[in-house]
């Protein structure tokens, strides 16, 4: 269910961004823009939230968004859209608009379906080592002399 509700979440945004960029300044007619939300959606969801956001963390994730939005915009208006626009100009402005608010779902993605808290936390490593912090020595701490004196010897 939560995928569910994160693919409307991220259809809604895109579909906004989408018929305001290309509806409202570019006359791009709403089906059009309906069907580009559809693509858009499905695959920087997947490719996106789903592949790249767990690897590469938000940063990686926003920029293959923009970059797989760019080119869908691109392609699909390459060849579908019969309107005279500045095409790239169009898609860059998309992409942009919508990297910025993929910033914010990957944050919602992350904790509501992905569940990452930390990924820095290496406890799942086979190398891991647990340690009590509490029994960690200092410099100037009371340890033993490293060198046995005359009574250690004689004990051997």
């Amino acid at each position: 269910m939560d995928y569910v509700k994160a693919l409307i979440i991220k259809f809604i945004m895109c579909t906004a961004v989408i018929w305001i960029v290309l509806g409202a300044f570019y006359g791009v007619n709403f089906g059009q823009i309906l069907m580009l939300s559809l693509i858009i959606t499905g695959v920087s969801f997947v490719l996106g939230d789903l592949f790249i956001l767990p690897k590469f963390e938000n940063w990686g994730a926003t920029i293959a968004d923009f970059i797989i939005v760019f080119a869908i915009v691109w392609l699909y208006g390459a060849n579908f859209i019969n309107e005279n626009i500045p095409l790239l100009t169009a898609a860059a402005i998309t992409a942009a608009i919508i990297a910025i608010g993929e910033i914010f779902f990957h944050r919602y993605v992350d904790s509501r379906i992905l569940h990452v808290d930390d990924r820095t936390d290496n406890r799942d490593n086979d190398n891991y080592i647990d340690i009590d912090h509490s029994e960690l020595k200092t410099e100037f701490g009371e340890e033993i002399d490293p060198v046995p004196n005359d009574d250690d010897r004689n004990k051997r």
